[in-house]
């Protein structure tokens, strides 16, 4: 949400308004979004909507083709 504030002798805030959708709030986590430190962007971390059926490979010592 954005509202267009007004500063001086008081305080005025406007009509606030949807900046985008997004489901933050469909699940429970500490971390569901963060902002850009010039607020031109966010980062928001939402849920898989589909399981995949890719296989996921692990590399076990990983560390000692490094040795190469």
């Amino acid at each position: 949400m954005s509202v267009e504030i007004k500063t001086g002798a008081t305080f005025e805030a406007g009509v606030p308004r949807m900046l985008f959708e997004t489901r933050v709030d469909a699940y429970a986590a500490n971390n569901r979004y963060g902002a850009s430190p010039d607020g031109q962007r966010f980062l928001i971390n939402v849920p898989v909507e589909t399981q995949s059926s890719s296989a996921i490979t692990v590399v076990l010592n990983w560390t000692a083709d490094l040795k190469r």
